[in-house]
């Protein structure tokens, strides 16, 4: 085998992969020993042979691996069995509430459903806080604690959209009004009288029409009028508007008083026509036509009286009829005012009426000289009967219900006297409002009143030298609205004209 520097490197190499102490040796090894009994130099070449003898096995200590004792058993304390208290409420998972078992040995869940688990309380929640749901027909609300905070029995019913409230009406004219509640508690008056042109006294807004008057709304949680006489005037309107009941004990008085309309009445008049020379002028329509005036040589010649019409077909709420003057001339009286335009409101109860309403017309005042001398002049027409609007989840009736028309003034005298005032529309059911009598030579007397169903009086005649009497004014109407299914109750005292068929209007 050569040898050499390389060759024991290599050889170095190879032992050192199988003991440690041979590479200790092998690092010594450069050149040979020759005085190593154990080899043998061959003589016979010029190059030096070295051979080694197999080498001697070396007893190398036993490098002893690593021993790892086995881990040591820890005398850990032992984990004892599960157990609470019986019954007892452990904590939420989610919409479960985890309560411990009857045994105290383990736990079961229960499922909350929409309530959802209350951490805070250790249970279900009864229903969802902060929230409100139909309950048959009630409505119920929840607390914030997730338990029932109390309930409302609807008068009709349950609404669950867009959130759980009783049903309440939606009024014809004013649909809006019951959507928010009342901030007022309760509105009580007696012996008074009502301005509709005070702001101040509108509480539930002003709400303007376009084809009629304003509204003067009034907004309360409860109202009561009465006892006493209660009258309104002003040219607005009025909205007695409640969340539940609406008592008229007493008078609620918007009729017209001569020339002066009722609330909200006169935004219509008579359109004149004819001689105003020779002529009287004819009375306010409404549930029948006004009557014609006289003339000065017959009863009825003269002027014509308004329409009959039908204010359920008019956009706005509108009171009755008015008359206008007799005359372009400077000082002579306006007709007849028309009677008041009222609607009483209970959002989510009932509107009960057993005192009086009433929407009468204004009579016509008498003939007057105008700054002409010697002129003569007819008498005027009476005003037509005012409109009044019940609305309620429920309607009681049982009191006076008067919207009679004004009777026609008589025209002037020969001398020249003024003629005599008409009546305001009564207050019965069996007679109208008497027409003004003559004044004198040449006058002729006003027309009657328009009472229940009754047509109106003509105006009669005057002379050549005298004026002719004004007409009569006709009855307004009476109108309810209830929701679908919903019948008025009670029997009126007295009603001139007639209730009306009652309506229905939608809930909200």
């Amino acid at each position: 085998m050569a040898t050499g520097p390389g060759g024991c490197g290599k050889l170095a190499l190879m032992r050192s992969l199988i003991w440690m102490g041979i590479l200790v040796a092998a690092g010594a090894c450069g050149s040979v020993d020759k005085t190593d009994p154990d080899a043998a130099i061959d003589a016979t070449g010029d190059t030096a042979v070295v051979e080694f003898d197999a080498p001697t096995t070396i007893d190398a200590p036993l490098v002893d691996a690593p021993l790892i004792d086995a881990p040591v058993p820890i005398d850990a304390t032992p984990i004892d069995a599960f157990s609470c208290t019986p019954n007892q409420f452990q904590t939420c998972s989610g919409s479960a509430a985890v309560v411990c078992n009857a045994t105290g040995t383990g736990t079961t869940m229960t499922d909350c459903g929409a309530p959802g688990c209350n951490a805070t309380a250790g249970r279900c929640n009864m229903c969802v806080p902060n929230n409100t749901a139909c309950i048959g027909n009630s409505v119920g609300t929840c607390g914030a604690d997730g338990l029932p905070a109390g309930s409302e029995t609807c008068a009709l019913s349950c609404n669950p959209t867009p959130t759980a409230h009783c049903a309440y009406l939606e009024p014809r004219y004013l649909p809006d009004i019951c959507d928010a509640p009342a901030t007022v508690t309760d509105f009580t008056v007696s012996a008074t009288t009502i301005d509709t042109n005070l702001d101040v006294l509108c509480t539930g807004g002003i709400v303007t029409q376009a084809t009629g008057p304003a509204i003067c709304v009034i907004r309360a949680r409860t109202i009561t009028v009465g006892p006493g006489n209660v009258a309104v005037t002003g040219p607005r309107a009025l909205a007695l508007v409640s969340d539940q009941t609406l008592r008229v004990t007493g008078t609620l008085d918007a009729s017209a008083n001569l020339a002066a309309s009722g609330p909200g009445g006169g935004s219509q008049s008579v359109a004149s026509g004819g001689s105003i020379s020779t002529s009287g002028s004819g009375g306010g329509g409404g549930f029948t036509a006004g009557a014609n005036a006289g003339s000065q040589t017959a009863a009825g010649g003269g002027r014509a009286g308004g329409a009959a019409y039908d204010p359920f077909l008019l956009a706005a709420l509108t009171g009755g009829v008015r008359v206008p003057s007799n005359s372009v001339v400077l000082g002579a009286p306006s007709g007849g005012g028309g009677g008041g335009a009222v609607t009483l409101i209970s959002c989510r109860g009932t509107v009960a009426v057993s005192g009086t309403i009433d929407a009468g017309g204004g009579g016509g005042p008498g003939g007057r000289g105008g700054i002409t001398v010697g002129s003569a002049f007819g008498g005027t027409g009476g005003g037509g009967g005012g409109y009044v609007v019940i609305q309620g989840l429920g309607v009681s009736l049982t009191g006076n219900f008067f919207a009679n028309g004004g009777s026609g003034g008589s025209g002037m005298t020969s001398a020249s006297a003024n003629g005599v005032d008409g009546a305001d529309g009564s207050r019965s059911a069996t007679t109208g409002a008497i027409g003004a009598p003559s004044a004198g030579a040449g006058s002729g007397g006003g027309g009657a009143g328009s009472f229940g169903t009754t047509t109106p009086g003509v105006g009669l005649a005057g002379s050549a030298a005298g004026g002719p009497g004004g007409g009569g004014g006709a009855a307004g109407r009476f109108q309810t609205y209830t929701p679908t299914g919903i019948t008025p109750s009670g029997t009126p005292t007295a009603a001139s004209p007639r209730i009306e068929t009652n309506r229905t209007t939608p809930t909200r």
